[in-house]
């Protein structure tokens, strides 16, 4: 008897919510750094209806002095802004591993109607998305995000 071949497509493994693990990135020297420290926080949510939420944060970030959310300093609005990362939209699957974000909103406002691709993998209860070269400063790097199922 021939084996069955099973496939399955990660836009349906990735549905449901996972919580950070890791956000890394390897320097000119090989080294691996995490981007947004050692114990970042974050949150990333597929939906079944073809939505996707991320939300990823430093660990130590600081208060405003003030109450109010508009009322901070400059330096305490570049702090938050630099330690904040979030966008929404719509996701698919454009080949096997291959998800495209479609950037409906977030805090970077020139990804707005971007598609962010994204090369992913699952295993066991954790899953891996790479990002394709990106240009920061004067390097071009790629970030591996680990997420664990929540």
């Amino acid at each position: 008897m021939e084996a069955q071949q099973v496939t399955t497509k990660l836009s349906k493994e990735v549905i449901g919510t996972w919580k950070l693990v890791s956000w890394t990135f390897k320097n000119d020297n090989g080294e691996v750094i995490d981007y947004f420290g050692k114990s970042p926080q974050g949150i990333l949510m597929y939906t079944d209806s073809g939505y996707m939420s991320v939300h990823i944060m430093k660990n130590d970030r600081k208060k405003f002095k003030s109450g109010g959310m508009y009322d901070g300093t400059t330096d305490e609005i570049v702090d938050a802004f630099t330690s904040y990362f979030a966008y929404f939209g719509k996701f698919i699957e454009k080949e096997p591993g291959v998800l495209q974000h479609t950037v409906e909103g977030g805090t970077f406002p020139n990804w707005l109607g971007n598609i962010e691709e994204r090369y992913g993998e699952i295993e066991g209860d954790r899953m891996i998305l790479s990002t394709p070269p990106i240009r920061t400063g004067e390097h071009d790097i790629v970030f591996n995000v680990v997420w664990k199922r929540a």
